[in-house]
């Protein structure tokens, strides 16, 4: 369900990241003054450094499976119970976003509500859906104690509520976050999805120049004008390509892509270099009895990812715990100094007590996959038919405050063809974009079908063009089953509030209380002829109630299904009447199938 952006005193939108979340908030006459004026909480990191605005992805829950803590007081207090030996009976999830982006990717099990995820020991696990929607709860009970601390003047009943999730993401993961958030206490009716390039792309639209690195030219958001948006995360790479419209909404134009290369990528290459080196057994070992520090030293590497200089230097140093070398001399009995000098990285890093320098050159590869895979599939993007000419690249994400992601992407795509523009506050983009778009979700006027979209049909039976295994009789006729009957064709343009099913059903018995209908997808360019063949797999099935009557036409359905927004949506209607009616789109449970 959509809401409008006349309904509110206040919209907060809460940015589930991979590595950080967060939200913000603007109450409506802000919004209607000044668009910009968007306010953050503030996070207590427990050290003189601050990251980011945002609090880490992280939760604990007890023994019992109830929440104890989320972010920075996640993180210490995990690392308190491990000091102490009482961690054990805990679950401790951090990055979790990644893991089901993976699910959704390689496992042949679809997401659904029994989906589960297991925790840092990789031995205990706990429903998807309680972990999404304890964090989502305590966003939500934060945003309220910060309005009720700030004096706002609103009730709970008065906030919109957005909830920002990749573009690239499935149609069930999406329902999954949506139905996350209900959990949580969020109310269908308040609460919107924002697609993260979308709504980075609608705060930079608003930016004043001075704002925009890398631009100089008012006409980076002019009508007409198109630009590939590149939202580089902790986890993933989400890239869509928007044309700005005369009415001065956002046009989709080419279907949002992307993979699995963000900031975590820079972590796990770093990662493997000291699985090189100590073990990978030691590094796994050293991560669960020294949690806390394990967590410090990502947060240094965090750092010294984002950090910019103009001074060309020879080496990085990050500073390592003394835990990591004093337990691996007595875990392994031996030197890890000596152990180093004789790795493949003997001439590439040094340790000197608790700091390990590594060189530029070795630092600079750790963000080589990444890099390699974000241009390989920018380029791809830009030799596209529908963006041919397209020479303005906005990075957005917290990943793309990396200065050397900036720097290779300015080398590969160079002036004059090409200007990489990154917003100052590039790492906020999307959160801050989130809450417009809350204001306005109509602003995105168009976007572009990832799937070709069909219902499973019957048809006259044909033994010219049909299957005989699929001829069934109903009814005394012969009919053709298992019909992939096109709805929506892939690469099309979907117009947010037009509906590409409408269709009429009644009932086939008197006793009939509802209708499913089986919609299905395809990624293949060319729709497949039924539901059963390769590359075609089963979305979810929509439900609808039928009304009371005593004939069939009295209970006579319309049916409408609109994929052109952040989420399908469907609208029952009595034919008879005009009620709506109730009916449901469940894309999370049922068959068994790859998605």
């Amino acid at each position: 369900m959509s809401i409008s952006s006349n309904d509110g005193l206040l919209v907060c939108a809460i940015d589930f990241g991979t590595t950080f979340s967060g939200y913000a908030y603007s109450m409506k006459t802000d919004f209607e003054d000044d668009p910009l004026k968007i306010s953050l909480p503030d996070w207590k990191a427990p050290s003189s450094i601050q990251i980011s605005e945002k609090t880490p992805t992280t939760l604990l829950m007890d023994g019992d499976q109830n929440f104890v803590a989320f972010g920075y007081e996640a993180e210490s207090k995990y690392a308190e119970l491990a000091e102490e030996d009482e961690h054990l009976d805990y679950y401790y999830f951090r990055r979790f976003k990644m893991v089901l982006y993976n699910k959704l990717r390689k496992e042949v099990t679809r997401l659904t509500m029994e989906t589960k995820i297991k925790d840092i020991t990789e031995k205990k696990e706990i429903l998807a859906m309680d972990i999404f929607s304890h964090s989502i709860e305590f966003l939500k009970k934060h945003m309220l104690d910060t309005a009720r601390r700030k004096g706002l003047g609103v009730r709970e009943s008065e906030i919109n509520w957005v909830l920002t999730v990749p573009a690239m993401w499935s149609d069930p993961a999406k329902q999954f976050m949506s139905k996350a958030a209900e959990k949580a206490g969020i109310p269908r009716t308040r609460l919107i999805l924002a697609l993260e390039p979308e709504a980075a792309s609608i705060y930079c639209r608003l930016l004043p120049l001075t704002k925009l690195e890398g631009s100089n030219d008012i006409g980076v958001f002019k009508p007409g004008s198109k630009y590939l948006v590149l939202d580089a995360g902790g986890g993933t790479v989400d890239i869509t390509v928007h044309k700005v419209r005369n009415d001065g909404s956002l046009e989709e134009l080419e279907k949002a892509s992307g993979g699995d290369w963000g900031g975590t990528c820079v972590d796990m290459t770093f990662k493997q270099t000291l699985m090189d080196v100590v073990g990978e057994l030691y590094v796994e070992e050293y991560c669960l009895k020294f949690t806390g520090d394990y967590i410090e030293l990502l947060r240094d590497f965090e750092m010294k990812k984002r950090k910019k200089t103009n001074v060309p230097q020879s080496k990085v140093t990050m500073k390592i715990p003394a835990t990591f070398s004093e337990w691996f001399e007595e875990h392994e009995n031996a030197n890890i100094i000596e152990i180093t000098k004789n790795s493949k990285y003997g001439k590439s890093m040094k340790w000197e007590g608790d700091k390990l320098r590594i060189t530029q050159a070795l630092f600079d590869s750790y963000f080589q996959p990444a890099c390699a895979g974000i241009i390989d599939h920018v380029s791809d993007i830009l030799q596209r038919p529908k963006v041919k000419g397209t020479s303005t690249i906005l990075m957005v994400g917290g990943f793309s405050e990396s200065p050397i992601l900036q720097a290779r992407l300015r080398h590969v795509f160079p002036l004059p063809e090409y200007r990489v523009v990154v917003p100052i506050d590039a790492g906020l983009a999307v959160l801050k974009g989130a809450v417009l778009f809350g204001h306005n979700p109509r602003i995105i006027s168009a976007r572009i079908a990832k799937y070709a979209y069909g219902v499973a049909s019957f048809q006259l039976f044909d033994p010219k063009i049909h299957e005989k295994e699929k001829k069934v009789n109903i009814h005394g006729k012969d009919y053709c089953s298992d019909i992939f009957h096109v709805h929506v064709k892939k690469g099309a343009t979907l117009f947010i509030d037009d509906a590409q099913l409408k269709r009429t059903y009644e009932p086939n018995r008197d006793d009939q209380t509802e209708i499913d209908l089986e919609i299905y997808i395809s990624e293949l360019d060319n729709p497949p002829k039924y539901v059963t063949d390769p590359g075609c797999q089963h979305l979810g099935t929509v439900t609808v109630k039928i009304p009371d009557g005593k004939t069939s036409k009295a209970r006579e359905v319309s049916v409408q299904l609109i994929f052109g927004g952040t989420e399908i949506r469907v609208v029952a209607k009595s034919v008879a009447t005009g009620n709506v009616i109730t009916a449901e789109f469940n894309l999370l449970e049922g068959r068994n199938e790859s998605y």
